[in-house]
């Protein structure tokens, strides 16, 4: 029985972890980038039951947000770009895209869902605002916001969606 329970600790403990590929200088340098550089517009974290009222329901009327938030950013960069099977090169693929996309910034390319990107412009071009490494650094930052456990305070919990 004790071998048992050591091995389901174990394994939980393996589960719970970050994943190889996360850095904490790096997530914690794209957070303070973040902060400087993106949050004038772009709230960190919301919850996303009361993100979801705000678009669908409210028209935006409720928070009146001036750009999709980290943490909706986060998960559609992991949904919408690359295969998470392969961590390493999605951050690579992430990364490349956010560079595009934030100096050649165009409604086309969007990745959040349309009924929240239809309450925003397209944002403005950050060339000369921040640079390849600072956008790459983010976006490891962005990358790790949302959805894996035990690696921030952001992590989604499905129960406390809709709190």
């Amino acid at each position: 029985m004790k071998t048992l329970l050591t091995i389901i600790v174990l394994i939980s403990a393996v589960f719970a972890s970050p994943p190889e590929e996360f850095d904490r200088k790096l997530y914690n340098q794209g957070e303070q980038i973040f902060d400087k550089k993106c949050s004038e517009c772009h709230k960190k974290s919301m919850n996303i039951g009361l993100l979801m009222k705000n678009f669908v329901e409210e028209n935006n009327k409720l928070l009146n947000l001036k750009a999709p938030t980290g943490n909706e950013i986060s998960y559609r960069l992991k949904s919408q770009i690359g295969s998470k099977d392969d961590i390493e090169f999605q951050l690579m693929e992430t990364g490349d895209f956010l560079v595009d996309y934030l100096y050649n910034p165009d409604i086309k390319k969007t990745i959040c869902l349309e009924a929240v990107i239809r309450h925003f412009d397209t944002m403005p071009s950050m060339k000369g605002k921040i640079t390849e490494d600072e956008i790459r650094t983010v976006g490891h930052f962005l990358y790790f916001l949302e959805g894996f456990n035990g690696i921030n305070k952001y992590y989604h919990n499905i129960d406390k969606e809709f709190e």
